[in-house]
């Protein structure tokens, strides 16, 4: 900046320079290189960003006071340094960092390509590899819910074994396999990472029992399966008779499902009682001592076991040949004595009918 007065007008006149004054008092002294190059900035040659390359003392100043300042080149000034942040920032980022990790990469298409390909071979190796080694297998096998069915029945029926690994169990399949045992009603297989396989299982439950023609005995349960063979008769446990053959562990005895359905809805005194229930047809006709209890067909069951409940509260410890709840509305109890059989009236009736001998209609 220079100052002078104009005395024509008496003011002063500031001027500004964007270069130091080429003689005066804050005048610099050309260098041999300034020489050279024709420049009044003290720099040789473009540097880096495309300013100047300082020389002389400036050379020696450190990079952030090379810089031209403000007062320099105001332009040029602040585009070097807005160039100067930039670049210290650019490496900083993401962007930069990612260019700098992709440099060593081919950057040709098919260089890529096979980059890609060699990634995609190696991760599926390794996973490949992690998932069959020790780490990925099973070494435990827990099983709950069993009774019966012991955990190394269980083992072998879901067709598992330690030391496979994980990723090669399926689990449907060994829940179906389960479920084909005579003894299992419903089976649950899960995974528990890393190396668990826990096997959840609901048995089924002895309803009746069935007599064998070549000798022995079955247990059934409500639903008609067979699930045991025994060689005596387990107590407590009626007898299906009239079902016909007996058929293999794990197969269903389908002919004896109305003497079951009528065995289950029992009152547990009563079925407690029950020696046998006989078929003749889908006619039901139970045996508890010298007593025969007609049910007919698994039909209204509720209404026909609430009539013999109160059938036999009011009977009591008396001798009778039978009981018949066919028709639940009219209930007949048939005493010892053939000539004299009475009509009970059912619950919640007062009328009570007619003595009807022999036996009562269907």
């Amino acid at each position: 900046m220079s100052r002078r007065e104009d005395r024509t007008q008496r003011r002063v006149v500031i001027t500004r320079h964007n270069r130091p004054p080429a003689n005066g008092r804050f005048a610099r002294r050309p260098g041999p290189e300034r020489r050279g190059n024709g420049g009044g900035d003290g720099s040789k040659g473009p540097g880096p960003n495309g300013a100047a390359r300082p020389t002389g003392w400036r050379a020696k100043l450190p990079e952030p006071l090379r810089r031209p300042l403000a007062w320099h080149a105001p332009v040029a000034g602040r585009a070097v340094a807005g160039a100067g942040k930039a670049a210290a920032t650019a490496g900083r980022t993401v962007a930069g960092r990612l260019r700098k990790l992709t440099r060593w990469l081919p950057q040709t298409a098919a260089g890529r390509i096979l980059v890609a390909l060699a990634a995609v071979a190696v991760f599926t190796g390794a996973t490949w590899a992690t998932t069959r080694s020790a780490l990925l297998d099973v070494d435990h096998i827990e099983v709950s819910g069993g009774t019966v069915i012991t955990p190394d029945q269980a083992m072998a029926g879901a067709g598992l074994r330690r030391g496979e690994p994980m990723l090669s169990v399926d689990t449907a399949r060994a829940a179906r396999r389960l479920e084909g045992l005579p003894w299992v009603a419903t089976a649950v297989v899960e995974r528990a990472f890393p190396n668990t396989v826990r096997i959840h299982l609901a048995e089924r439950t002895a309803a009746a029992v069935a007599a064998r023609p070549a000798g022995g005995w079955v247990l059934l349960d409500r639903g008609g399966r067979v699930l045991a063979e025994r060689p005596d008769r387990p107590a407590n446990l009626p007898e299906i008779i009239g079902a016909g053959a007996t058929p293999a562990p794990a197969a269903d005895l389908t002919a004896a499902v109305p003497a079951l359905q009528v065995v289950a809805a029992l009152p547990d005194a009563v079925r407690r009682q029950v020696t046998d229930a006989t078929l003749d047809g889908d006619s039901v006709t139970l045996h508890t001592g010298s007593r025969e209890i007609r049910f007919g067909p698994p039909t209204q069951l509720a209404a026909k076991v609430a009539a013999l409940s109160v059938l036999l509260e009011r009977v009591g410890s008396r001798s009778v040949v039978a009981i018949d709840v066919r028709v639940p509305q009219a209930p007949v109890v048939v005493p010892t004595a053939p000539t004299a059989a009475t009509s009970i009236p059912a619950p919640g009736r007062g009328a009570t009918a007619p003595p009807s001998p022999g036996k009562p209609r269907d």
